[in-house]
């Protein structure tokens, strides 16, 4: 039988998507390559012949997925763009997202393992971080040094409050940090200085 052309590729992303909701869920050192390829529904050997090892395989996770939420509000109007990020930041900020981590944003669930890794994830985590900050920005007040820094605040308030939420016992305590870091990014984002 023979597969069409992009038949690899379309497998490997398949791979890719099922195998990272297991390494979100459980970490890097919480799964081991068997465990990986058996949530993808393939062998091990899969695993390893389209992303070579475990850690290239964290490095393809947050190359492909890093800010991969935020990628709809690439809006050239900064008001719309705000209000985009406005709507995104409700939904990254809720019970829903802190609760799915395997369907969730990857810097929450995997922040600690890439600070972990080798110079090559760390690199990929820097350039999707720089893009996701690019493309914030935008939505931002100010002059565009301003919008950069409330861009990166932004993102470090976001991430720390998921971060927190997901590891409080009480989901009251873990909607109250939401709720504040909602606040807080929204007032990042509109409150000019």
């Amino acid at each position: 039988m023979r597969y069409p052309k992009d038949h690899k590729k379309h497998a490997r992303a398949a791979i890719l998507t099922a195998a990272a909701r297991t390494l979100k869920e459980k970490g890097f050192q919480g799964v081991g390559v068997d465990g990986l390829a058996a949530s993808a529904q393939v062998t091990s050997g899969a695993l390893y012949s389209n992303f070579g090892s475990k850690e290239a395989f964290l490095e393809q996770v947050v190359d492909e997925q890093l800010g991969a939420q935020f990628a709809g509000i690439e809006d050239p109007d900064p008001a719309e763009r705000r209000r985009l990020l406005t709507e995104m930041l409700g939904m990254y900020l809720s019970d829903d997202h802190r609760e799915d981590v395997a369907h969730g944003c990857v810097m929450p669930a995997l922040s600690a393992d890439v600070s972990r890794a080798g110079d090559s994830v760390r690199e990929a985590y820097q350039r999707r971080m720089l893009d996701l900050v690019a493309l914030l920005a935008p939505a931002m007040q100010g002059p565009p040094e301003e919008q950069e820094k409330r861009a990166w605040d932004v993102v470090a308030t976001i991430v720390g409050a998921v971060t927190i939420a997901r590891a409080l016992p009480a989901a009251d305590r873990a909607a109250a940090v939401l709720d504040a870091a909602l606040d807080h990014a929204t007032k990042a984002m509109t409150d000019a200085e």
